[in-house]
């Protein structure tokens, strides 16, 4: 009987859970989610819920949940992009299976955990295991609660205390089989006064024949320690018959700072949920998206920022081009609560339409809760002239 996820069932959580050794209370946490999908609605905010049919064509009633595979060879589709068969900081993802995720030599012997997600919550409780679902909890979006329900791929990267490491950790998720949804889940873990980089590739070769779309669902949560430092680049350049679904999430300390750099260049729909939160004072994020849209492509895209302390700064720049009849939404909130003084924030949405059918629409907003800082938005959607395109 197949499992599609318009009607999960505890059942289904069941089955994925008893595929892992995983602990009791990580299986109680997917029945929970379970229900959290089942409540929630699809757009939580009041300002953004006339916008929801930008998703109408997300269909879950076609949509299997995939199951893990447990092979380990890396597909011919991505081997070019494999430098060395010993790369140190690799891990491949295909469909719902982790093929690889190691790490070697030095880096490993420095104290640095480069793991499957299911692994690492059963050897590492204490680093692992008490940050899962803490920076985005279930209750907080329905497909994240989605992902925490189903999750059976992702990684778990921790850097101790004072490390500084050149080499990108990354973390390569191919999609080869229509009609089923790939849940991963990631934690990025940098402890005090470190540097690290993370690059996230997502490609899709699903065949010629049509059998329904994919889904891909990820949740990435990132935890910052006081001046540490965290570069996250994500390429998505999936086949249009693959959805997907992102929430991704960074708590950064006192004098941290994030990056993050943003493609969406694929997929049919895209649904992306994004936020810093600037929880020490002196801490950064800085945040670059592009949207690039083509034929009847749609993406649903937030971006906030949200400030806890004072001294903080956040600076995003989401940009779209759009052709043909494509679709895009650019959301995002700047939140500056009580305790924040002299934080300073910035949140620039821009599109361009190249063609007559295609649509943008730019929503930045503001929700202030003290003085002393300074917040800027701005807004806007251009249609470039057709003869000053060649």
């Amino acid at each position: 009987m197949a499992n599609f996820l318009a009607s999960p069932t505890e059942s289904m959580v069941k089955e994925v859970s008893g595929r892992f050794a995983e602990p009791e209370e990580i299986s109680r946490e997917r029945s929970l989610a379970l229900d959290y999908f089942m409540k929630l609605p699809l757009e939580k905010s009041q300002l953004y819920t006339k916008y929801v049919d930008i998703l109408s064509g997300l269909n879950l009633d076609s949509i299997e949940l995939g199951v893990p595979s447990n092979s380990r060879t890396i597909p011919s589709e991505i081997a070019h992009l494999v430098k060395e068969k010993d790369e140190p900081t690799l891990a491949l993802q295909v469909d719902s299976q982790m093929v690889r995720t190691e790490v070697h030599g030095a880096l490993e012997k420095e104290g640095i955990v480069f793991s499957d997600m299911e692994s690492a919550l059963v050897k590492f409780p204490d680093l692992a295991r008490n940050r899962f679902t803490k920076a985005i909890p279930p209750g907080d979006d329905k497909f994240a609660a989605l992902n925490d329900a189903f999750f059976t791929a992702g990684t778990f990267l921790y850097v101790p205390k004072g490390l500084s490491v050149k080499i990108p950790f990354r973390n390569i998720v191919l999609l080869k089989t229509h009609g089923q949804a790939s849940f991963t889940h990631n934690i990025i873990v940098a402890e005090e006064n470190t540097k690290v980089n993370f690059l996230q590739e997502s490609y899709s070769r699903l065949g010629a024949e049509r059998q329904g779309p994919a889904l891909y669902s990820e949740v990435t949560e990132i935890y910052l320690g006081e001046g540490a430092e965290v570069n996250f680049a994500s390429l998505q350049d999936f086949e249009g018959d693959v959805h997907s679904t992102v929430n991704r999430r960074s708590i950064g300390q006192k004098d941290s700072r994030i990056n993050w750099t943003v493609g969406h260049l694929g997929g049919g729909i895209t649904r992306s949920r994004m936020d810093s939160v600037l929880d020490g004072p002196g801490s950064t994020a800085e945040d670059v998206e592009v949207v690039f849209g083509s034929e009847s492509q749609r993406f649903d895209v937030v971006t906030d920022l949200t400030h806890q302390s004072t001294h903080t700064t956040g600076h995003v720049l989401a940009r779209g081009v759009l052709r043909d009849s494509a679709r895009a939404i650019f959301k995002g909130m700047i939140r500056i609560s009580e305790g924040a003084k002299n934080s300073n924030s910035y949140l620039a949405e821009h599109a361009m339409i190249l063609s007559k059918k295609a649509r943008a629409d730019a929503i930045p907003g503001l929700e202030i809760f003290t003085n002393e800082v300074k917040a800027t938005h701005s807004g806007s959607v251009s249609q470039v002239d057709e003869e000053q395109i060649f």
